[in-house]
């Protein structure tokens, strides 16, 4: 069975007649599927104007597909589809406009994927910064991964331990009676508040005045390079935990510190056996 699309354009300005695709409509005698842009900003800045009512006709042509119908107003009937769509495209000259169909040998999801690939053109999505949420869950994740059946038991998030003069939470300690390590997850891929660099230097410098033997990790997001500022604070910040005493861990090197932190627990447990 042959397949056809269709592309669909914005024409900001039918005099000037730029054009740029907005969506991708592909059908056969049975199916009718329809692909519009993720990122609209592209289109709002080629036609400088308010693009509501572009995105208005994606969800009504959206719908229509769904129905088994081209566009909307589409009006099933013995005219062959591919002849309705070529009435619209000879006879659309407002600012959305649909090229003639094309036949293709492909299947109606398989044409659409490769049309939409081929002229859809999306802006790369910049990566969005990870915050201390992330590198909490980060660290809490792997540590798991790595204890596997064991992490029920052993891993213990938000818990308290003490220190010379007050009970400071951790994001991960693990512990079964005794306490093994803990650890505390940090992102300077954002701004770090002054506060929070202080209230994690207070843990590290009063739990290991009272438990100077207990492994302390900071496991770190490191700054972008683009941002020197963020640098010289990752800097500063980690150099400080150091010197109080905590091992500072990026994510490679979370999962070597965690089984060597491990063997106490290895031991204990032949020695039960």
């Amino acid at each position: 069975m042959v397949s056809r699309y269709s592309i669909v354009q914005y024409v900001p300005n039918p005099i000037a007649d730029e054009r740029i695709n907005i969506g991708v409509l592909a059908f056969d005698d049975n199916r009718v599927r329809v692909r519009f842009l993720n990122n609209w900003e592209r289109v709002k800045r080629f036609g400088m104007e308010d693009i509501h009512f572009l995105k208005d006709f994606a969800s009504r042509m959206e719908d229509a597909a769904a129905d088994g119908l081209l566009f909307p107003g589409d009006s099933p009937n013995e005219t062959p589809k591919q002849e309705r769509l070529i009435r619209v495209a000879q006879n659309w000259f407002n600012s959305i406009q649909l090229t003639e169909p094309r036949g293709s040998l492909d299947d109606v999801e398989s044409l659409l994927a490769d049309i939409a690939d081929t002229c859809l053109l999306e802006p790369p999505e910049k990566p969005k910064p990870r915050d201390r949420a992330f590198a909490v869950q980060m660290t809490r994740r792997k540590i798991r991964n790595i204890l596997g059946d064991r992490s029920k038991d052993l891993v213990k998030n938000n818990y308290s331990l003490s220190g010379h003069f007050e009970k400071h939470e951790f994001d991960v300690v693990v512990a079964n009676g005794k306490h093994y390590f803990a650890a505390q997850g940090i992102s300077f891929e954002v701004q770090v508040r002054a506060d929070l660099q202080n209230s994690i230097a207070w843990k590290i410098s009063d739990v290991k005045e009272h438990q100077p033997d207990l492994p302390l990790a900071i496991v770190t997001l490191p700054p972008n390079p683009k941002y020197p500022a963020y640098k010289r604070t990752y800097q500063k910040v980690t150099s400080m935990y150091s010197e109080l005493g905590a091992d500072i861990l990026t994510e490679d090197k979370i999962e070597p510190w965690v089984k060597d932190h491990l063997k106490p627990i290895d031991t204990t447990t032949m020695e039960l056996i």
